[in-house]
């Protein structure tokens, strides 16, 4: 395997180097660049498998990274992109990294994701170029026929997992945070009712869709109120859970995106705060600290034109 590595940090690419050189998988080569032309000049080459990057290099982020990674331009040059954790001053859904084709991992925890995608794009064939990462779907539902019918019917559009416990399905989805949770109430080990109160508490925005054949009066109520997306009644056609999985993730979306938006601006917001209190103490070392902090939240992007217009400008 060959890795790229993108990142503008020593401490992060000796950190790097440290887990690959102690874990048990042979890399032939790991290449490091800390700018984006450098990282795109790399990628054209055609000779790595996965490209490991910062959340900020440069004067980009990784959502302009993964836009431009995924341009139609370098579409014969597309590899799968892991977004390193640590890097991020604010955490990342899951289904917005999915979004946008790369997936947040922990350092510590790369060389097994990376031996993971590594073996699965072996089996499946994966070939430079393929980008469509599928929203992932967890059927959690111990009637076997039950459980057939949903994957049968979802698998061509969706990733989909399955555990025919309670217990089981909320330990994989802990692990993987699935875009969508397809949910039975009466399962063995761990109730569906629990399950769905579980990961409300880890997760509120959390879509899920309850799917039960034991409907009470007050059961829909309870399952709405308590964050459930959608209750449906069995028996249902596969048509309308696929069009409610679509409309759900969609909305998901938007969602988790609007949330993202909020902690982000409320972080900035908490900066700007800091590093006012700095500047009036003459803290200056800290205010520095503290810009940076700002500029990998939010890497500026100006023309030279526009950096005229601000220099110019009386504020």
């Amino acid at each position: 395997m060959k890795l790229l590595i993108a990142s503008n940090f020593l401490e992060t690419k000796a950190l790097i180097q440290q887990r690959f050189e102690s874990s048990k998988l042979h890399f032939d080569q790991i290449t490091f660049v800390n700018n984006v032309d450098d990282l795109i000049k790399e990628l054209k080459t055609n000779k790595h498998d996965f490209i490991v990057c910062d959340y900020f290099l440069e004067d980009s982020d990784i959502w302009h990274i993964a836009k431009l990674i995924n341009s139609t331009q370098l579409a014969a040059h597309i590899l799968p992109l892991f977004l390193i954790k640590e890097s991020c001053e604010i955490d990342i859904p899951h289904i917005l990294a999915r979004e946008h084709a790369f997936k947040v991992v922990p350092i510590d925890d790369l060389t097994h994701y990376i031996f993971a995608e590594h073996t699965n794009n072996q089996r499946t064939g994966y070939r430079r170029g393929s980008k469509i990462l599928k929203s992932s779907i967890l059927i959690i539902e111990d009637d076997e026929d039950a459980v057939l019918f949903a994957k049968n019917g979802l698998k061509h559009d969706y990733e989909v997992d399955i555990a025919f416990d309670g217990e089981a399905g909320l330990s994989l989805w802990q692990s993987k945070h699935h875009d969508l949770v397809l949910l039975d109430l009466m399962l063995p080990k761990v109730l569906g009712y629990e399950v769905l109160n579980q990961m409300m508490a880890i997760d509120g925005n959390q879509p899920a869709i309850i799917m039960t054949g034991h409907d009470t009066p007050g059961n829909s109520r309870d399952c709405l109120l308590n964050g459930a997306s959608e209750y449906l009644c069995k028996p249902f056609s596969i048509d309308t859970l696929a069009k409610r999985c679509e409309v759900i993730i969609n909305r998901a979306k938007l969602i988790y995106q609007d949330h993202y938006a909020e902690i982000r601006f409320k972080k900035i917001a908490n900066l700007v705060w800091l590093l006012d209190r700095s500047l009036n103490n003459n803290h200056i070392v800290n205010a520095r600290r503290i810009t940076q902090s700002l500029k990998s939240i939010s890497p500026c992007h100006l023309s030279d034109e526009e950096q005229i217009k601000l220099l110019s400008a009386e504020i």
